[in-house]
């Protein structure tokens, strides 16, 4: 009997990864949430024997019914980041089996960019000051979408620090020690409790500190940062896909290529690869659900220290 993946959510990501995942050959079945049937999913799930896997990819304060839901089957989720915007739900998620964690896989699909990749593999432990960075602005995303109707606009888990989470992860993927020391943002006063800039202080107890940085505002698509260490300084640039390594001997550029989707295909492969168990290679760095806890504390924590310094007024 073929899996069978329940795709949850039928925005522009859920309807991404359906698509991905019947160019993939696989047999795909996608629910709305609006107007979602409980019951009618079960059924669905329990026809499939055991060879049914969900893909979660509803507003972020949708999850913990459907983990649960899943959770009570033995399914395998595919749960899009971020995971949950407060601790207390990140720790009712991570109550689930450890068996089911490991079969389970949340969204950091930025682990599968080729300069993500690059930086994974430097030596973290030498770099003491790290600065991340991404903004862009938000009117111009995706045709015929308006923000003030989106789930960015909700004041439980909107807001742009859950939007462009993958630079907290890539902060800890380079130092998983990093800890939130402060969090300031702005916000506009339509949208009370939704952030359109954020910037987190993280530090650690080695010794490192790291900023990240992220709005909505930016006129221009900005996604870079910097890395400096004792034996060497890398730059990098998502927008331009370049690494820039400068030691005291001498300066090395690194450049690379990606299709957008590619990141989606990759890490929905995986998925699939992880929960059929055939065996094939998978990506090292695969954000399985038991191996980012940090990550997904790392931002419902920093989500929750938000201290608004004052307000803008975005024109929306």
């Amino acid at each position: 009997m073929a899996w069978t993946y329940f795709v949850v959510g039928s925005g522009s990501i859920g309807r991404r990864h359906a698509a991905n995942l019947q160019n993939l050959g696989k047999t795909v079945v996608h629910f709305a949430w609006r107007g979602f049937d409980t019951e009618v999913f079960s059924r669905n799930i329990a026809l499939c024997d055991g060879q049914a896997a969900v893909i979660i990819a509803t507003a972020t304060d949708v999850r913990s019914e459907l983990v649960e839901m899943c959770a009570a089957s033995n399914v395998p989720m595919y749960i899009e980041k971020p995971l949950a915007f407060t601790q207390s739900d990140v720790d009712v998620i991570y109550g689930i089996e450890m068996s089911l964690q490991k079969r389970s896989m949340v969204g950091f699909m930025l682990r599968y960019h080729p300069l993500t990749k690059f930086l994974s593999e430097l030596d973290g432990s030498d770099f003491f000051r790290l600065h991340f960075e991404v903004g862009h602005d938000v009117r111009q995303w995706r045709e015929n979408w308006s923000f003030p109707k989106s789930y960015a606009a909700r004041a439980k888990g909107g807001g742009v620090l859950l939007d462009l989470c993958h630079e907290v992860d890539l902060a800890r993927m380079i130092c998983p020690s990093l800890e939130v020391s402060a969090v300031t943002s702005i916000g506009d006063e339509r949208f009370p409790g939704v952030d359109f800039a954020s910037t987190l202080s993280l530090s650690s107890p080695t010794g490192a500190v790291a900023t990240v940085a992220m709005d909505y505002l930016s006129p221009v698509l900005i996604r870079s940062g910097s890395l400096i260490g004792r034996t060497q300084n890398v730059a990098f640039n998502y927008v331009s896909n370049s690494v820039i390594v400068s030691t005291a001997v001498d300066v090395t550029e690194h450049r690379f290529t990606l299709e957008r989707n590619a990141m989606f295909m990759d890490i929905m492969y995986d998925f699939t690869i992880l929960v059929e168990g055939s065996g094939d290679e998978i990506c090292l760095d695969m954000p399985r659900m038991d191996l980012v806890r940090g990550s997904c504390s790392l931002i419902a924590q920093a989500w929750e220290q938000r201290k608004f310094m004052g307000t803008v007024r975005a024109d929306l």
